[in-house]
């Protein structure tokens, strides 16, 4: 038994020395991995200086001061949100660190948050009085407070600690800028500069106070010699050249480009800032000549080349610049430089049309790089173009997952959605739009739409009064914001908001039209007529106040007034189309037969191929029973108007009229051969043909020439396509069709009547019955009423 016992007191000592020997060896690693990691940010290699603490952390998730060395080294990358994170942590654990409170302080300050940064600097001093970046930063809340005595005091007992301190010496400065003692600033740089020459801090400050000043010639000498002291440094040479740019010395700033050229000959961006240059202030030509031999010398100094792509697309050589990226892509093949070539290349395809080789070169890059973000954003565009929805949607997912942010995304893919019937979706993206730029209009408007939509109609308004709050000079939102007003009723804000709208410019006439539409919405016609009158007087040529002071007039009766009016316009602007039209149209109105045919012929003269002056004397004509003169008419203006697809559509409906269906056809055939991409002419010809001339052949032609009408979001469209295949006898494909075109529209009697007919003949009588009553409850007239209601009583008697 004693044996036993000395086992398990011997073994028992020998796990706790092994356990102290495991702690040792865990607290030395730990404290290896730290002083790394502080070496690396001594140097400014902040990436390992990151792992080094990371390695810490996996030893002791707890050790605070690691916490506070992660937030400085995310400070210097620039990585302010998880810098004060880290800081925040280590405050809100170790009420003890000094530097984690002064850096939070220091960021709140920044951010002007004044109460959480003096909180912070109290709790500082508290612990050490004489912590110089404490005091600085105290110095800095009561500069922020407006109390300059005391920031002075403070910042003198800081200087007094550390005389040499350039954080002191800068903070004083800005306080005697602060209270306009501009000169004794500039002395207690120079006076700091006499000790601590090549400080730039110091420097740079005395460079910005010198040009408050006024001091131009010292302000470019301290950049001068900002750049001596830091040859090395790009941006200090680009710094003076921009300087002197704007105090107009280009030559100068040349030099100075060139001498940053020759400090840096290894730097493609300094000869890229000289480029820049030389093709905004002298010329595109020179710039090319300055870069083809920097190029010759350094071939695979991509930067260079892509350079020249931009010089050579802003000259307008698009041959040039095609011809570079074939070259770059062809050279790098698939590493980084070829891939933005081959994506540069696409969008340049994409913009000229040229789709299939911008494919090709979009299939290549996700090939070697399937995440690569601007080729999925691009096949996404295809996609949505070709109404490729899911596909789309799917692309331009992909894009977010890397760039959570891209504005431009998440608006296509909130168009993606909303083409695939998900308005919820579009509605949650572009709410996310919205929070990322809250003054983007387009993007406000857009969801207020969606939200009235979805019935939101409280959210949608809040839009709006968002988007007024964030741009109070948004004409748009306050049109908006009018128009909830007029659907409420509320007359009186209607007429406020046009008043702000007029007041934001005086001489333009929206802010008067606004109000005589309120008026005209409120029924009071006169006053509408008065801000009408405004509005055409501020400017003459505006069409949509002429036109609705017009209407007000015929609305009142006042059919004397509406001539006069339009009768002086005429005078006062013999070209005005539009005053002539409405003339001829108040004419028409009392069947003033021969004026009206006037005023037409007029606005005739001044527009030969403006389709609607030939509508207008065609229904003269027809007012007038002069069915043959409306036809010449009309025949004549599609003649002149080369092909006007709404007078092709007038005339096929006089030709139906008198069931001339070959003339119809004959007309329709014409119309598709001069506007073959034309949606309309497709629609007219392909249904047409479906209806009356419902051969199997000529069906198949019809099919096939609607094709294109489903990848467009249109419910007429998608439902000729399954029509048509209804015709065909294909009733699955004709029933997923019509579907699709009633959810876009639900209410349209003719798609009710098309699937009502479908599931007919598919045998389901009772939802059959359930459209054809719907099409036949709506009471329009349309082409297969007759239809819907014979087969309709069939299924009700049980045929």
């Amino acid at each position: 038994m004693k044996i036993k016992q000395t086992i398990l007191r011997n073994l028992g000592i020998v796990v706790l020395v092994t356990g102290l020997v495991a702690c040792d060896s865990a607290e030395e690693r730990k404290e290896k991995y730290k002083e790394e990691g502080k070496e690396y940010l001594a140097s400014g290699d902040y990436d390992k200086a990151v792992l080094a603490f990371k390695n810490v952390l996996q030893i002791d998730p707890k050790d605070w001061e690691n916490h506070y060395l992660i937030g400085e080294v995310l400070s210097k990358q620039g990585k302010i949100e998880g810098a004060f994170r880290e800081y925040s942590g280590v405050v809100s654990q170790d009420e003890n660190h000094v530097m984690a409170r002064v850096r939070v302080g220091q960021l709140l300050l920044l951010n002007r948050d004044l109460p959480g940064a003096i909180k912070m600097v109290d709790e500082a001093l508290a612990k050490q009085p004489d912590n110089l970046e404490a005091l600085v930063l105290k110095a800095g809340t009561e500069a922020a407070s407006n109390n300059s005595d005391a920031a002075i005091t403070t910042i003198e007992k800081a200087l007094r600690i550390s005389p040499n301190d350039v954080s002191a010496t800068l903070m004083l400065a800005s306080i005697y800028v602060r209270t306009d003692r501009l000169d004794k600033a500039i002395n207690l740089l120079q006076a700091a500069l006499e000790k601590q020459a090549d400080n730039i801090p110091l420097h740079s400050m005395l460079v910005g106070l010198y040009g408050r000043n006024h001091q131009l010639a010292d302000a470019e000498n301290e950049l001068v010699n900002i750049v001596k002291l830091k040859p090395k440094e790009l941006q200090y040479h680009k710094n003076l050249a921009l300087f002197q740019l704007a105090n107009n010395q280009p030559d100068k700033a040349e030099a100075s480009l060139r001498a940053a050229v020759e400090e840096l000959p290894d730097s493609d961006a300094a000869k890229a800032l000289l480029v820049d240059f030389l093709v905004e202030k002298r010329s595109p030509d020179i710039a090319i000549a300055e870069l083809l031999p920097m190029i010759e010398k350094k071939p695979e100094a991509y930067e260079l080349k892509f350079k020249l792509v931009n010089v050579q697309l802003a000259k307008k050589d698009v041959d040039g610049a095609e011809a570079t990226l074939k070259e770059i892509a062809e050279q790098d093949k698939h590493g980084p430089s070829g891939i933005t070539a081959r994506n540069k290349l696409a969008t340049m395809y994409s913009q000229s049309r040229r789709v299939d080789e911008a494919k090709v070169l979009i299939k290549e890059v996700l090939e070697a790089n399937p995440r690569d973000t601007e080729a999925l954003n691009l096949r996404g565009q295809f996609s949505l173009a070709e109404n490729k929805i899911p596909e789309a949607i799917s692309d331009f997912r992909s894009v977010l997952v890397d760039q959570p942010n891209n504005v431009g995304v998440l608006k296509m893919l909130a168009a993606a959605h909303l083409r695939n019937n998900e308005e919820s979706l579009a509605r949650e993206n572009m709410e996310k739009v919205v929070a990322l730029k809250p003054n983007d209009e387009v993007a406000r408007l857009d969801l207020s739409s969606l939200l009235l939509k979805a019935g939101q109609k409280e959210q949608a308004r809040q839009q709006i009064e968002g988007l007024i709050k964030e741009n109070p000079k948004s004409i748009k939102g306050l049109e908006a914001l009018f128009k909830f007003y007029i659907v409420d009723k509320q007359w009186d804000k209607a007429q406020e908001t046009a008043k702000r709208v007029e007041q934001l410019d005086s001489k333009d006439p929206t802010g008067n039209y606004m109000s005589g539409l309120g008026y005209q919405a409120a029924n009071k016609l006169e006053a509408a007529v008065e801000s009408f009158q405004q509005a055409v007087a501020k400017k003459p040529d505006a069409i949509e106040p002429l036109n609705e002071l017009i209407k007000t007039y015929m609305v009142l009766k006042q059919d004397d007034k509406a001539i006069a009016k339009l009768q002086q316009v005429v005078k006062q602007q013999p070209d005005h189309i539009i005053a002539y039209n409405l003339l001829g149209g108040v004419y028409l109105s009392e069947q003033k037969y021969a004026e009206a045919r006037n005023a037409f012929l007029k606005a005739q003269e001044v527009k030969p191929d403006w389709y609607v002056t030939y509508r207008s004397l065609a229904l003269i004509e027809l007012s007038q029973k002069n069915r043959a003169e409306a036809i010449n008419i009309l025949k004549q203006g599609i003649s002149k108007t080369k092909g006007s697809l709404e007078l092709v559509v007038d005339l096929a409906r006089l030709y139906q009229a008198e069931g001339d269906h070959t003339k119809v056809l004959a007309l329709y055939e014409e119309s598709y051969k001069a506007h073959p991409d034309s949606v309309l002419a497709i629609n007219n010809l392909a249904s047409y043909i479906s209806d009356y001339a419902a051969t199997p052949e000529n069906l198949e032609r019809a099919a096939k020439l609607a094709e294109p009408l489903l990848k467009i979001n249109n419910a007429s469209l998608i439902d000729t396509v399954g029509w048509i295949a209804y015709k065909q006898g294909n009733l699955a494909k004709a029933k997923e069709d019509i579907i699709k075109a009633l959810e876009l529209e639900p209410n349209s009697p003719i798609s009710h009547y098309h699937l009502g007919m479908v599931l007919y003949k598919l045998n389901d009588n009772s939802k059959a019955a359930e459209h054809l009553q719907k099409s036949v409850d709506a009471k329009l007239l349309f082409e297969g009423l007759e239809e819907a209601k014979e087969v309709l009583k069939k299924i009700q008697n049980g045929k």
